[in-house]
């Protein structure tokens, strides 16, 4: 099978965009019932999933499939709402979506739901394999670094796992740093690493007093980037690395995780995080689906966001791999489908301050 044009798959993706906007428009006549949120929610979850195993089907175009799961989900809307009538009637707690708010609370309940074991091989190990395939070992070794949006600290404890001398993490997640200074503890690397609850946008750090900065998936979060992106630049010393992960996007999975976040943007987070829980996922299908349905994302193409980081003070950029199975890092699959299922993909990119 001959690869797509540019053209055809930009009219493919534009037609599924449309699709989905009218399956936003159409949710929003549902009314606000526990009954009928259950039954979105767990829709919603089949189809994230099932775009999951069609768009990681290698070389397999995932539009007539896509089409199909759209046009099902819309029946499926129309059958909760006229199965309503069945309910108790039971009201669900709304709440405005604020950006920074609502992500500061959902992502406090994401990184504090893991067990010790979980969190040494689904959250370290995923980081210290990132750091090998990349030949990170060399940068890191004996180095200062600091992690902005650390979280529960996973990129930070595996960055001294493997070499690095010391580090600061910040993020403004409370519950988020006690959870990281427990793990902190328990390693026993309480002299090595510091957790702070601090604003990404003002640390509070020395200026050029760090050899190494990430940013990992954090400020395509924000309402500010460019602000929290020159704070970390302020604190990384002259010619210092910088890992940066960000969400490229503008592919098939975007269009399904951008919808299913629109969709439910304004019901109670304690209700959509506990109906998710409530579906026995494992674990990081659980933390995946909770943020790829809650969080809302800014998307990038590599080309503009290298321009980005040049305007703020950055150089020397190379693309780095995830190497898990479910990334999507576009120098690293061959794949005929590629942006018609990921568009720009997953940006991990590694850059030093001018």
């Amino acid at each position: 099978m001959r690869t797509m044009t540019e053209k055809k798959e930009k009219n493919l993706l534009s037609e599924l965009s449309n699709i989905s906007n009218g399956i936003i428009k159409k949710t929003k006549l549902l009314p606000k019932t526990n009954f009928a949120y259950t039954f979105l929610i767990s829709e919603l979850i089949l189809v994230n999933l099932e775009i999951e195993n069609i768009i990681f089907k290698k070389n397999y175009n995932p539009t007539p499939d896509t089409f199909k799961i759209l046009e099902n989900l819309s029946y499926k809307i129309d059958l909760i709402k006229k199965n309503n009538i069945h309910s108790d009637f039971t009201k669900i707690n709304k709440e405005t979506f604020i950006k920074e708010k609502s992500h500061e609370k959902l992502f406090q309940k994401l990184w504090t739901n893991y067990t010790f074991d979980q969190y040494l091989t689904d959250r370290i190990g995923r980081y210290r394999k990132r750091i090998k395939i990349n030949n990170l070992k060399k940068i890191f070794k004996n180095k200062s670094i600091v992690d902005f949006g650390c979280g529960h600290g996973n990129f930070l404890i595996a960055a001294l796992i493997e070499g690095c001398s010391s580090g600061v993490g910040i993020d403004y997640g409370k519950n988020s740093i006690n959870f990281a200074n427990r793990i902190k503890d328990k390693l026993k690397l309480k002299n090595k690493l510091k957790f702070r609850v601090e604003s990404v946008y003002k640390t509070k750090l020395k200026s050029e007093s760090f050899d190494v900065a990430i940013q990992n998936g954090v400020f395509h979060h924000l309402d500010k980037p460019t602000k929290a992106y020159l704070e970390l630049h302020r604190v990384l010393k002259k010619k210092g690395y910088a890992w940066f992960y960000t969400d490229g996007g503008g592919g098939i999975r975007d269009i399904i995780g951008d919808m299913s976040q629109k969709i439910l943007k304004d019901i109670d987070i304690d209700f959509k995080i506990n109906k998710i829980r409530s579906l026995n996922l494992s674990n990081p299908k659980q933390y995946h689906m909770s943020d790829n349905m809650n969080a809302k994302y800014q998307h990038y193409d590599l080309k503009s966001y290298v321009n980005y980081l040049e305007k703020i003070g950055f150089t020397n950029f190379t693309q780095l791999n995830g190497g898990l199975s479910t990334d999507f890092d576009k120098p690293f699959i061959k794949d005929k489908f590629f942006n018609l299922k990921f568009g720009s993909g997953d940006l991990r990119i590694l850059c030093q301050k001018k």
